[in-house]
């Protein structure tokens, strides 16, 4: 059902009874769970099914859009509101400000840098609702002064667009109420009831380091996912991962991960995550 760590579902679901109102069911819990099947491309029922035709990786990224944000556009318009945008909340924090530059400007190589001395962000700020508090950080970042140097470039479809459709205004609470990380370990320290995975996102992402995968390998509470990914790559022929070599990039089998003497690493949520504002840490 999903490529999460099981741990991060059963948080999902212990906190969903907590939240639950006494008129609901409380096996159903207070949060209302949509399957992404039913809402995206009717061919893909179970991963096996998004396997025969793409691993997604950093040349094919096409995870967030097919298995999250298709299906969370099409049950909004279907469900919610035919016309008009819904606010969807995203769980960036404070110290995580650099995502959300990341949502609606992308990175020029250096090389390609071309100045754009008459760009306003005002404007862009006023056409796609970025809320106040955001905007104050934004300043102090010098985002325009980024794209104006050429450093940035706003994207083509920004965040609050999908299929040309203006369907969602983001907001971010942690961000609005200063929360950084530590705010958010100190207080889940306090609630020993709730136990999180060392890794979150998907179990065999792309975007996780190789020592991170190794880790997962290792876990048995991963290993089924793990293996999974392994058998996919081989049905395949293709990979999840690749390595960088010089200026050369190749592939980096699963089984060829697991079979890695064991590397350490001080922390393992060093790594680049996904800023179209469907996955966070």
């Amino acid at each position: 059902m999903s490529a999460e760590d099981d741990r991060t579902l059963v948080v999902l679901h212990k906190l969903s009874q907590e939240l639950c109102k006494p008129w609901h069911w409380r096996s159903r819990g207070g949060i209302h769970v949509v399957f992404a099947h039913y809402w995206g491309k009717t061919k893909y029922k179970t991963y096996d099914d998004v396997a025969k035709d793409y691993l997604p990786n950093s040349g094919k990224r096409l995870c967030t859009e097919v298995l999250k944000v298709e299906p969370m556009y099409n049950y909004i318009r279907k469900e919610v509101s035919p016309i008009d945008p819904v606010e969807m909340r995203i769980g960036f924090r404070l110290d995580e400000l650099d995502r959300t530059v990341n949502m609606y400007f992308k990175l020029v190589e250096i090389k390609k840098r071309i100045p754009n001395t008459s760009f306003c962000l005002a404007s862009v700020i006023i056409d796609l609702q970025i809320p106040d508090y955001l905007v104050k950080w934004w300043d102090v970042m010098d985002v325009e002064g980024m794209v104006r140097r050429g450093e940035r470039v706003l994207k083509p479809t920004p965040f609050n667009y999908y299929k040309k459709d203006f369907y969602r205004v983001p907001s971010f609470p942690l961000i609005e109420h200063g929360i950084t990380k530590a705010e958010i370990v100190k207080y889940w320290q306090g609630r020993p009831e709730y136990v999180f995975p060392p890794i979150s996102n998907c179990v065999m992402c792309f975007h996780h380091t190789i020592q991170q995968l190794q880790q997962q390998w290792q876990d048995p509470v991963n290993w089924n996912r793990m293996q999974w990914a392994d058998d996919a790559e081989k049905l395949k022929g293709n990979t999840f991962k690749r390595r960088t070599i010089g200026k050369r990039s190749y592939p980096a089998p699963m089984d060829w991960i697991k079979n890695l003497p064991i590397q350490q690493q001080l922390e393992f949520i060093d790594y680049s995550s996904c800023d179209a504002g469907s996955c966070s840490d």
